[in-house]
């Protein structure tokens, strides 16, 4: 959300900057050759399932070889499920499922 002021100070116009995509609600990026979980979106279907920090190993069983390809391998139509593995720094991988749903980013 940005403020733009108007001519006196006393007022404002209110401007939403969004859109909104159907996947998990990650935003990953690459950090040493790993693809990284950076945040999780508060309300999105993988908060409180994925934290920041965890390394992606997999999705639906295949290591796409591009950030791109991750991105799009998570995402897919609403009410769908996918499986992805992870690992976290201190240790261990886990494979969850995760219904994907409209998720709203804000910038």
């Amino acid at each position: 959300m940005y403020r733009m002021a108007a001519r006196d100070c006393g007022s404002y116009h209110r401007v939403d900057r969004a859109y909104t995509y159907s996947g998990i609600g990650v935003v990953i990026e690459r950090e040493q050759g790993q693809v990284v979980v950076r945040r999780v979106l508060p309300g999105a279907p993988a908060d409180g399932v994925l934290y920041p920090g965890a390394r992606l190993v997999s999705v639906d069983g295949e290591a796409p070889a591009s950030l791109e390809s991750w991105a799009e391998s998570i995402r897919g139509p609403a009410g769908t499920s996918v499986d992805v593995v992870v690992a976290y720094p201190c240790g261990g991988k886990k494979t969850l499922q995760i219904e994907r749903d409209i998720v709203r980013m804000e910038y």
